[in-house]
């Protein structure tokens, strides 16, 4: 075939779409919080259903009120105060927790090639032509992976300082905290907090969680409470348990007169409040707030902290009977 004369227009179009996206969920199971209650009998343990029920009623009113569009009247953190007794010993929380990751990548490309032409050859003869070529792919990717676990929790009492709140660290401290002569990781306070101890022995240690308030009843404040000899609502120099109290921050012990504590308040409020890392990894829960005042008439925060537990590592050293927590 010979060539003498042709006319040929191509065109051709491309697409692609290309798109990755990662989810991650997380959940956290208080069931075990709440199957206790329910399985728990006596006048405190119907009090507590009670303000669960209140405080999961103003919960969903303030779900509604938010898709609405409008602001709830309900104060979830400060509408009930704690007990002031607790007649019945509580064990450390669990959280039930797990995490889902689910990585999806998915890719589409198409192409089309066209075109038409006339072509007449030498021996006379004219061809005409179309043509139409069609390219596509498809793909799509979904990786998943979980992991889950629990979680103890355990509550003790937190004073702060130069007007801060709590704060806790990534770094791990070892403690027997449940008084079972078993160490326990716990996660370290800031440098403006410190515990709430009572030394029961007076050898000027935090010998382990049972000197510390509510690790044993899971009510910090109804354990301080108890201490108020003169029912005035607060604990000072008039009760002799103020002698024997004491702030640790896992280095440092001092008793409340070093550190400018006058008096501890033994009133608080639920007030609810998370501490995580840069990770989003919970260290921590704040539960409940309360005040101090220092001897210079000023206010500070004592709060009831839950603090995430997990078991020593292993070959972790346990620490010696009264030892101090050391960082």
């Amino acid at each position: 075939m010979k060539i003498q004369e042709s006319t040929v227009n191509l065109a051709a179009s491309h697409e692609a779409s290309y798109s990755h996206s990662t989810e991650i969920k997380t959940t956290q199971d208080f069931r075990q919080l709440f199957n206790s209650l329910a399985a728990s009998s006596g006048e405190d343990a119907i009090v507590a259903r009670k303000r669960v029920e209140r405080l999961l009623q103003s919960l969903v009113d303030a779900i509604l009120a938010a898709i609405d569009g409008k602001k709830s009247g309900e104060n979830l953190a400060a509408d009930d105060c704690l007990p002031a007794e607790s007649s019945s010993p509580a064990a450390g929380q669990r959280i039930q927790w797990s995490k889902s990751f689910t990585e999806t990548v998915s890719e589409s490309e198409t192409t089309n090639v066209c075109g038409q032409g006339c072509v007449k050859t030498a021996d006379g003869r004219q061809i005409n032509f179309d043509f139409s070529l069609d390219l596509a792919r498809d793909y799509r990717s979904t990786k998943t992976s979980s992991e889950s676990g629990s979680m103890a929790l355990h509550d003790p009492l937190v004073l702060s300082f130069d007007g801060q709140s709590c704060e806790l660290t990534d770094e791990r401290i070892c403690f027997d905290l449940n008084a079972d002569g078993r160490a326990e990781q716990i996660p370290a306070l800031g440098a403006s907090s410190g515990f709430l101890v009572f030394d029961r022995n007076g050898n000027g240690k935090a010998d382990n969680g049972s000197e510390l308030f509510g690790v044993a009843s899971g009510n910090g404040f109804a354990d301080l409470a108890q201490l108020d000899s003169d029912h005035n609502g607060w604990i000072d120099e008039a009760d002799p348990a103020y002698q024997q109290l004491a702030i640790w921050s896992g280095e440092r012990f001092s008793s409340l007169s070093q550190r400018g504590v006058g008096a501890l308040y033994t009133g608080a409020v639920e007030a609810p409040f998370s501490l995580k890392n840069s990770d989003n990894e919970l260290l921590g829960q704040i539960r409940a707030a309360g005040v101090y005042l220092s001897e210079s008439g000023e206010v500070g925060n004592l709060q009831q902290v839950d603090l995430a537990v997990s078991a020593p590592s292993a070959g972790e050293q346990q620490p010696a009977q009264g030892q101090q927590l050391a960082a």
